[in-house]
C-alpha cells in the first residue's frame, strides 16, 4: 500500500511539474498572452456594450422645437476689396 501512495504521489508532482513546462518555452508564453488578451477584450466589449444600452435608456426625452423656416438667400456673393468696380 505504501508503494502505491508513493507512486501515486510521485506521480502527481510529475504531472503538476509538467504542466508548467509549456510556460517554459517562448511558444507557451505567446499562447498563454494572447489567451489573457481575448479574454481582456472580449470582457472589455462585453462592458462597453452595457455602457451603451444604459445610456440608451438614460437618454433625455427632446420636445420638438418650432419648425425653422429657411430665409432667402440673394445668390452667392463674391469675395472682392471693393477697390474694382
Amino acid at each position: 500500500m505504501k508503494h502505491f501512495a508513493r507512486a501515486l504521489a510521485l506521480s502527481l508532482v510529475a504531472a503538476t511539474l509538467l504542466s508548467g513546462c509549456s510556460m517554459l518555452t517562448a511558444s507557451g508564453r505567446r499562447e498563454h498572452a494572447y489567451e489573457r488578451y481575448v479574454r481582456k477584450s472580449s470582457l472589455g466589449r462585453v462592458k462597453q456594450q452595457k455602457r451603451v444600452r444604459f445610456a440608451k435608456n438614460t437618454l433625455p426625452v427632446m420636445q420638438p422645437t418650432a419648425p425653422m423656416v429657411p430665409t432667402e438667400a440673394s445668390g452667392p456673393e463674391s469675395v472682392t476689396d471693393g477697390s474694382e468696380q
